[in-house]
C-alpha cells in the first residue's frame, strides 16, 4: 500500500445541485449532507478504468445520494458511459426514488447506442428523517453497520429467487427493462455503509483465492475507529491478500461512511419534504 493509499485527501463542500465524480484515481475523504466518510478509487491499468464513482447533493442541500457503478471493459465505451451518467444523474439530483434513476439511465443506455453491460448501487439519504433507500442494477450488495448493536449486515431486504446471491437485480445496457427493486433503512448517527466494486470481492492472493464477502466481513467486524481508519484496514487486508503492492487484477473502488446529525433546515425542509411526499405517491 502506498503512502498517498495511507492518507486520504481532506474533504471539499459540495454546491447545491452539483454532481461531481468520474472513472479516475481518488482517494479523499467524503462530507455530504449526513454523511462523513472515504472514496477510494483505482483503476487496475492506466490513468482510468471501469469503476465510476458519483457523489451529489440535491438542489435543496437536504439530499446526498452515492452512485458507484462498474462498467464492462474500459476507453471509450466506458468513457462514453461515464458522460451519459454524469448527465443523467445531473439531470435527476432532485429526483428521490433510485428506481426512476436506474430506470431512466438503463433506457438511455439501451436506446442510445451504449449498450455496455454496467452494474450499479444508487444510494440516497435524507439527514432530517434519518432515511437511506438504496437501488441496485445487477451490482455487489452493499454493507450497513448498527452503532447500538455492533453488527454489520447486508445493505438490502428480502430479493426474490432465484437472484443471484451477493447481486440485486439485472445490470444496465443489456436490453432489458427490469423493475428495479428499492430498499429502505432508517439510520442513526453512528452507523455506516459500505459500497464498493466487485474488484474488491474479486482480489486474489496468489493461489486464485478471492477475497470475497468473506474477506470484508473479516475486516469488519469487532473494527473500530473513524470510517478513514477501516478504509486503511480494508485497503491493507486487500494488498495482504494479493501479497502485492498493486491491485492489478481489476479496478478497485469502495465508499465507506458515517451518517452523522445532519441539517435540520426546518424551512427548507417543509418545502422539500411536500417534494418528497409528492414523488412518492406517483
Amino acid at each position: 500500500m502506498t503512502a498517498s493509499e495511507s492518507t486520504p485527501a481532506p474533504p471539499t463542500g459540495f454546491a447545491c445541485g452539483e454532481v461531481r465524480g468520474g472513472n479516475g484515481t481518488i482517494h479523499a475523504q467524503v462530507a455530504l449532507p449526513g454523511l462523513r466518510g472515504v472514496l477510494y478509487s483505482r483503476p487496475c491499468a492506466g490513468a482510468t478504468g471501469g469503476d465510476i464513482h458519483y457523489l451529489s447533493v440535491c438542489g435543496s442541500g437536504l439530499m446526498a445520494r452515492v452512485c458507484l457503478a462498474d462498467v464492462a471493459g474500459h476507453g471509450s465505451a466506458v468513457a462514453a458511459v461515464g458522460t451519459e451518467m454524469h448527465a443523467h444523474l445531473r439531470r435527476s439530483v432532485d429526483v428521490i426514488d433510485e428506481r426512476k434513476v436506474l430506470a431512466r439511465l438503463n433506457r438511455r443506455l439501451n436506446e442510445g447506442g451504449l449498450s455496455v453491460m454496467t452494474t450499479a448501487v444508487l444510494a440516497t439519504y435524507y439527514p432530517p428523517r434519518r432515511r437511506l433507500t438504496v437501488s441496485y442494477a445487477g451490482h455487489p450488495t452493499g454493507w450497513l453497520f448498527r452503532a447500538d448493536t455492533g453488527a454489520w449486515t447486508p445493505l438490502c431486504g428480502p430479493v426474490p429467487p432465484p437472484q443471484k446471491p451477493g447481486l440485486v437485480d439485472l445490470p444496465m445496457g443489456i436490453g432489458f427493462t427490469p423493475t428495479y427493486s428499492r430498499h429502505r433503512f432508517r439510520v442513526s448517527p453512528g452507523d455506516r455503509m459500505l459500497l464498493f466494486t466487485d474488484g474488491v470481492l474479486e482480489t486474489t492472493s496468489p493461489d486464485d483465492r478471492p477475497f470475497d464477502a468473506h474477506g470484508i466481513e473479516n475486516v469488519l467486524n469487532g473494527a473500530t475507529g473513524s470510517s478513514d481508519d477501516l478504509g486503511r484496514l480494508l485497503l491493507a487486508a486487500l494488498h495482504r491478500h494479493a501479497a502485492s503492492d498493486e491491485l492489478a487484477h481489476d479496478d478497485v473502488t469502495f465508499l465507506l461512511a458515517e451518517f452523522v446529525e445532519g441539517p435540520p433546515g426546518p424551512a427548507l425542509w417543509h418545502v422539500f419534504k411536500n417534494r418528497v411526499l409528492r414523488q412518492e405517491r406517483r
